[in-house]
């Protein structure tokens, strides 16, 4: 009896510190989809289909010390995306110019988990707030040989980067399960619906870049809510 008790009370703490050093903190790497909404979807009007690509990872921290049960995390988040490129003809004061367009957002994070359970299926609710930058980025637009010959042709003849304060909010889950080796880090695939938001900022037009007779790169500018829904795939480590 008396070694009955011992085994139970050894199985229960091994299964609590297990617990508690997947309670202690997450990160989520993950690639990005975008699909901009409403005006922003005029805004992007890439070649393929409007949609942003990219990538993007967040770092959770539990507020309890000890790994103590929270329903809440606190961390940052990073996210990017690629709104599509433009090319500009090749002139006589310049050759041919690539303009990549891109997305970018970074900021505090908060994680509430749904349920409280240990194991099994674990939904969770995330709430964004932080900077987000529309840029343009106009390069000479190389082969792949060009770029591996010429390093130089690398350089960025004109970055532009337009900011304001963004929001987002996001529904997601992921799949835990304990192994029996308390101290190894575990992960799952997790899986989470984003919708970004906030308020107008500037941008470069796409087709409005030009190289004047003087050389000089132009372009032209306007402003244009940001309005974006994410599905967001990859893996979460704890």
């Amino acid at each position: 009896m008396k070694n009955s008790i011992i085994i139970i009370v050894f199985c229960s703490l091994t299964h609590l510190s297990v617990a508690q050093s997947m309670n202690k903190f997450q990160v989520g790497l993950y690639g990005n989809i975008g699909l901009p909404m409403g005006e922003f979807r005029e805004t992007v009007n890439n070649s393929f289909g409007g949609t942003g690509w990219g990538g993007g990872m967040n770092f959770f921290l539990n507020p309890k010390k000890g790994g103590i049960y929270s329903p809440v995390f606190v961390g940052i988040e990073l996210n990017y995306m690629n709104l599509g490129t433009d090319k500009t003809s090749e002139t006589r004061f310049l050759p041919g110019l690539k303009t990549t367009f891109n997305y970018y957002n970074v900021g505090p994070v908060i994680r509430l988990f749904l349920n409280d359970r240990e194991e099994g299926f674990i939904p969770f609710l995330d709430g964004f707030f932080g900077l987000k930058v529309l840029n343009a980025n106009t390069q000479i637009d190389n082969s792949l040989l060009d770029t591996i010959l010429d390093q130089e042709n690398l350089e960025s003849l004109l970055s532009t980067n337009y900011e304001g304060l963004g929001f987002g909010v996001g529904l997601g889950f992921y799949n835990r399960k304990f192994n029996d080796r308390a101290e190894t880090n575990q992960g799952s695939f997790h899986l989470r619906l984003m919708y970004q938001y906030g308020d107008k900022i500037n941008y470069v037009k796409r087709g409005s870049i030009n190289v004047d007779n003087d050389g000089l790169i132009t372009y032209q500018t306007d402003q244009t809510q940001t309005g974006i829904l994410s599905l967001q795939l990859g893996l979460l480590i704890w």
